[in-house]
């Protein structure tokens, strides 16, 4: 596996406050100063099509979730200190609303990626205590969980993002055991993919898995930028887009 850094900030769903979108949280994040081995911004909002998704029963996603990626952590910690970046976690949301974490991240090969790195939909699935020992629980999803949803039909990337301990000093610290995204290239893709029979093999491995509390998994749009005061995410993809 390939590996590299991530500090997430996801939004969770409130009823006291408007979700945001694109054309909001873009300019929030104009002007963040990325770190020097900065690799790129995402940004993530429910998928126009979430509701067709109705296997997994979860309810509503998330509003939005922010991504920057880096090769080390410490440059991400220091980006999380930022004061322009909390600015603009206060203009994307209530900060209160949003949990971080800082996660090293782990790719598993697939079949067929894509050369571009965009596909636009990410399958986002977090798993929450309580646990018996978090890091033996997340050793055992890296070791047998990804190379099954490696085989799910039209993946183009499967990512795991694995706690790295560190704390984020005023921050509400991301409660996630492990968390992870599988990329499709559309809905229909993703609903495809949850068709076949690599779906049994991954609920079989599942039951394998130490004990834990509970797991949510949500489409997410997914549109990733290099440098977030130059460069603005291209737009979601349009509710009924097919293959």
């Amino acid at each position: 596996m390939s590996t590299d850094h991530a500090l997430v900030f996801t939004f969770d769903r409130t009823a006291s406050a408007p979700p945001p979108s694109v054309d909001t949280s873009y300019p929030a994040l104009h002007g963040v100063p990325a770190p020097d081995d900065c690799g790129r911004f995402e940004l993530f909002m429910p998928h126009p099509e979430h509701a067709r998704l109705t296997l997994f029963g979860d309810g509503p996603p998330p509003f939005t979730i922010i991504e920057c990626h880096a090769a080390t952590p410490q440059a991400l910690q220091r980006l999380a200190g930022d004061a322009q970046l909390r600015s603009a976690l206060h203009a994307v949301g209530a900060a209160g609303e949003c949990r971080a974490g800082l996660f090293r991240v782990l790719r598993e090969p697939v079949p067929a990626p894509r050369a571009d790195d965009a596909a636009p939909l990410s399958l986002v699935v977090h798993y929450y205590g309580p646990v018996d020992d978090a890091a033996g629980f997340a050793a055992h999803y890296v070791a047998h969980h990804p190379p099954i949803l490696a085989r799910l039909p039209g993946v183009r990337e499967v990512l795991c993002y694995v706690p790295a301990g560190v704390a984020l000093p005023g921050l509400r610290a991301d409660p996630t055991v492990i968390r992870n995204e599988v990329r499709f290239d559309s809905m229909d893709a993703l609903l495809d993919a949850l068709a076949s029979p690599v779906l049994a093999e991954l609920r079989a491995d599942s039951k394998t898995f130490p004990r834990f509390g509970r797991s949510t998994h949500y489409p997410m749009t997914r549109q990733a930028f290099t440098d977030a005061g130059r460069q603005a995410p291209s737009r979601s993809p349009a509710a009924g887009a097919g293959r």
